[in-house]
């Protein structure tokens, strides 16, 4: 049940009305008809997993329980990590390593051929065992309090508008507001409903019609060359933007509409003029998550140069490897961590003048288009090909499933997106106060009007489009 789905209209709309109506009248209700629905949702993709996120969830919450009452915690923290990496590794990464190891031991045999094993990866599951082992190491470090509350827990980690590609919130910011007893908010709806619309349009109507042009490139990039293949580099750059944060916006206006509040995942990364400042602002609670409990813990920066250096090399691989199982992503991933080293702690790169940052966003904006090409590429050997081939003869820009037409409108939708980015970047809360507050009623309904009907008419639906979520995959 994708967010960009007819059938999750329904869904959302008669779970918000079941809500609103019936189920928010007490906290301990609200949060038994959350679970339930949550639960719903994640099932309706495969109902088998349940007992997974059902059994892990359970041994976190037994876990912290335990633990609070201890005096000796530090067993409690390591079975939580090995429960929750345990069943992350098996089934993420189970397949990735033994196929690695199949290929070193078999390494001059050309007639071997690894057989992966049959194992599913659940919907998720990066996301989910992250936000429960966060809430496990905060207790053990007390941060929080265990929870006491089974049904709120359970509900926490399952909450369905972030369950599938985050935000990772952290118990004690999310956690607590299980808590509070609701009470209709008009303006929470309208501007919920507002980011929906708005992550919307930038899924079906602009990062889905990229990736048209994108899959195509990449299904056989060996034909593909020049002024075509930078073209597809940059998109698929907007295209993993607009989709994930999309995504990540859509799931805050769903939150918002029932009176919860997640973290903002993206901080318009794509007007970052620094290494650092890209990373501060891209898929903001993943990063957050390994600077707190991964960076700190390798020492952080509270060792020598060499050290510190390394600790960022280990933790932009350990991203990369996050994402997937595979040796691009940890390639991706070094190139991050490699350049934020040499920008970043090294040089210390930090431009102050307009000239000078416009020169600093294109090496930055440079560097995170050219390391996608391992993220973006299946194999090893198909990015080398992407690299070879930007340097090739041109082939025709309009060959790859968007027509002139097409193509120009989407080169508007970017120009325009990226504007409103900046325009929002230097002034965005005076914007929202104005349009909120001050706004005439005609401008505010056009533009409720407006964004909906664009998605309707504008987007890319129909069967031959695979119009999933990126990030579901991870």
């Amino acid at each position: 049940m994708f967010f960009n789905s007819f059938t999750f209209a329904a869904f959302l709309t008669v779970v918000f009305f079941l809500h609103l109506f019936i189920f928010s009248k007490t906290t301990k209700l609200r949060n038994l008809f959350f679970l339930v629905v949550s639960y719903f949702f994640y099932g309706y993709w495969n109902w088998k997993l349940l007992g997974l996120i059902a059994g892990i969830t359970a041994i976190d919450f037994f876990l912290a329980k335990y633990m609070s009452n201890s005096e000796n915690k530090k067993p409690y923290v390591i079975a939580a990590l090995i429960a929750n990496l345990g069943v992350l590794f098996f089934f993420k990464y189970c397949n990735f390593f033994l196929e690695s190891f199949y290929s070193l031991i078999h390494w001059n045999d050309t007639d071997g051929v690894f057989t992966p094993l049959n194992i599913i990866l659940p919907v998720g599951i990066s996301f989910y065992t992250f936000q429960g082992l966060g809430y496990v190491i905060d207790v053990y470090k007390g941060k929080i309090e265990s929870s006491k509350d089974p049904v709120a827990f359970f509900a926490f980690i399952s909450f369905f508008p972030q369950l599938v590609a985050g935000p990772i919130e952290r118990a004690g910011d999310l956690l607590p507001q299980f808590d509070k007893k609701y009470e209709f908010n008009y303006d929470d709806v309208r501007k919920g409903l507002l980011e929906i619309a708005w992550g919307l349009f930038k899924k079906v109507v602009i990062a889905d019609r990229i990736a048209i042009y994108v899959d195509s490139v990449y299904s056989d990039p060996s034909v593909v060359g020049g002024k075509a293949m930078v073209v597809v580099l940059i998109f698929f750059a907007f295209q993993l933007y607009l989709d994930f944060s999309a995504y990540s916006g859509i799931a805050v206006g769903i939150a918002r509409m029932f009176g919860f509040k997640l973290h903002q995942n993206f901080l318009s990364p794509y007007t970052a003029v620094t290494v650092r400042e890209f990373w501060a602002r891209w898929h903001v609670t993943l990063t957050s998550w390994f600077r707190d409990y991964l960076y700190i813990w390798l020492g952080g920066n509270r060792c020598s140069k060499w050290r510190c250096w390394l600790n960022v090399l280990i933790v932009f691989v350990v991203s990369g490897l996050w994402h997937g199982a595979s040796w691009n992503f940890v390639i991706w991933g070094f190139i991050n961590g490699f350049f934020m080293v040499v920008l970043d702690r090294i040089i210390k790169w930090n431009p102050t003048n307009v000239p000078i940052k416009v020169v600093s966003w294109g090496i930055t904006m440079s560097i995170w288009t050219i390391s996608l090409i391992f993220f973006r590429s299946s194999t090893f050997a198909d990015a080398i090909t992407v690299f070879h081939n930007l340097f090739a003869s041109s082939t025709d820009i309009f060959e790859h499933g968007l027509n002139n037409k097409n193509f120009y409108f989407t080169i508007y939708c970017l120009a325009g997106l990226m504007s409103v980015e900046f325009v929002f970047k230097m002034w965005g809360e005076k914007i929202e106060m104005w349009f909120y507050e001050r706004s005439p009623f005609f401008i505010r309904w056009t533009l409720y009007f407006i964004i909906p009907l664009s998605v309707l008419y504008l987007g890319i639906y129909g069967d031959g489009n695979d119009n999933n979520f990126i990030y579901f995959q991870f």
